[in-house]
């Protein structure tokens, strides 16, 4: 059996006969070490460091509670929304329902219903409110083009010319909108800069419709608009 060289205690207060002695204190024998099993290793580490371990799995443990918590509330709350949703629809409640919703995507849409109905009623102001309301709280969906485009409109209608065209500019500029919502503010710049004489915007913005790869229908528009207009 091997053992490591031994520890000589160098202690002025120790006799110099006793300085030979060996601490052999924590001395493991190195072929007894080699022996150790993985398991036996694993169980080792297990009792040195378990206090460490539990509490590393307690913590997860509550991380995915919590978690899976916050789903299944979060599903709950959309579930009661969509409900409050049909409801608002059913008892045409539904400009109350954006107004006190106007921070969630379902309140904006709900905000987009009445600007279209408003819209097509001619109550412009109306439109335009709740336009604004659906574009802030759709600001990050898909249909926050079409919420641009009906403030656009309404403001076209009540008189706000300059504000309208500024509005369109905006729109088909921001490549973060729909590709169709840009398309249709397009045109309508377009048609605007032909009746204006001004033939490079009218080109831009021409082009831009040309180049997108699914605005067909405002693409078949220019087509129409052209051969009535030359």
């Amino acid at each position: 059996m091997n053992r490591p060289q031994k520890n000589k205690i160098s202690n002025p207060t120790i006799p110099e006969e006793q300085q030979n002695l060996v601490d052999e204190r924590n001395l493991v024998d190195v072929q007894e070490s080699e022996e150790i099993s993985v398991e036996d290793r694993i169980n080792i580490y297990w009792m040195e460091n378990k206090s460490f371990i539990s509490c590393c799995i307690f913590v997860l443990a509550l991380v995915i509670i919590g978690f899976n918590g916050m789903r299944m509330y979060q599903g709950h709350a959309e579930s009661k929304l969509q409900i409050a949703y049909a409801e608002a629809m059913a008892n045409e409640t539904i400009a109350d329902f954006a107004q006190a919703n106007s921070n969630k995507d379902l309140g904006g849409l709900a905000a987009l219903v009445v600007a279209d109905q408003a819209y097509s009623a001619k109550e412009f102001e109306k439109a335009l409110n709740f336009y604004g309301i659906a574009a802030d709280a759709l600001a990050t969906n898909f249909l926050a083009g079409r919420s641009l485009l009906g403030q656009a409109f309404a403001n076209f209608y009540m008189g706000n010319e300059e504000t309208a065209l500024a509005q369109l500019a905006d729109i088909a500029a921001n490549s973060m909108l729909a590709e169709v919502a840009r398309a249709e503010a397009a045109y309508h710049l377009a048609v605007e800069a032909d009746l204006a004489d001004r033939r490079e915007e009218y080109d831009r913005y021409i082009a831009q419709i040309q180049a997108s790869p699914i605005a067909t229908q405002w693409q078949q528009r220019v087509a129409i608009y052209e051969q009535q207009a030359r």
